[in-house]
């Protein structure tokens, strides 16, 4: 079992591991990137039996990618991350802006966005998996300058309990759109967005990213059906999963006054206009 508050250093990596993660990042994110990072899951993960602590960003991470594939990305190759979001989120937020993470996995964006906003700033992480859910608090625990508040379950329409589907391969995609498309199954608790936004006490969303595999609409249609204009995020980094989607959440967005500042191949950057 994980220890959310062991100290930084406690799964250290060895010097063999240390070599070749340095290896794999050194190439981040140039052209040789993704091979050098191939190289190095092949060289660490026979060996690797839990979690190691690593510097990702400049902030303290506790990272065990062996089931999870943002882990692996965090592990290896760090700078490739979401690139072009991080640095829309790097140019957007400032100290003491609100962001919330919903389907925060292992916290990889609000680790991000901590030094942005500081700790005058707040981020509001909502994380349903029990098994990176562990990994979001150890991670909030290492960096207690982060004003953070971590919510132990899904974003949804309703008040309710539901089946949380989880892949043997990766554990951070966890659905509750695709029930039955993972070898596992879990009860987790649902709650909706509104609800949390108010029981965290927050005036404001500066930036909220999404990516809940497929959820994203049943989350966010009723947040904008009920929430005040003065809790609208001013930028929203949306998940592509337009394919499990019950409702035609782009559609909402627009009439919302949203404007797609740029995609990429796994997400929609939208501005509050």
């Amino acid at each position: 079992m994980l220890n959310e508050v062991s100290p930084f250093g406690t799964f250290s990596p060895s010097a063999f591991q240390s070599r070749i993660i340095s290896f794999a990042r050194g190439f981040d994110p140039g052209p040789f990137s993704k091979f050098a990072a191939s190289v190095g899951k092949r060289l660490i993960f026979p060996g690797l039996a839990g979690p190691l602590d690593l510097m990702t960003w400049g902030v303290k991470t506790r990272l065990d990618p062996r089931r999870n594939v943002t882990e692996k990305r965090l592990m290896f190759s760090p700078a490739r991350f979401e690139l072009e979001e991080r640095e829309m989120l790097r140019r957007e937020l400032k100290a003491g802006d609100v962001f919330v993470d919903v389907g925060a996995n292992v916290g990889a964006y609000s680790l991000w966005v901590g030094p942005l906003i500081g700790p005058s700033g707040k981020i509001v992480a909502i994380e349903p998996q029990p098994s990176v859910l562990a990994r979001l608090r150890a991670n909030f625990a290492l960096n207690p300058d982060f004003n953070a508040q971590v919510f132990p379950c899904g974003a949804g329409e309703a008040n309710s309990v539901m089946t949380l589907s989880v892949g043997s391969s990766n554990e951070g995609g966890a659905s509750l759109a695709t029930i039955g498309g993972g070898d596992d199954q879990v009860e987790v608790a649902v709650r909706p967005l509104l609800s949390i936004v108010e029981e965290a006490r927050l005036e404001r969303i500066d930036a909220l990213k999404i990516d809940i595999e497929g959820y994203e609409d049943r989350a966010l249609m009723p947040f904008f059906d009920q929430a005040p204009k003065s809790l609208w995020p001013r930028l929203l980094i949306l998940e592509r999963s337009e394919k499990d989607w019950a409702s035609d959440l782009m559609g909402t967005l627009k009439k919302c006054g949203y404007r797609q500042t740029f995609s990429t191949k796994r997400n929609y950057v939208m501005q509050l206009a």
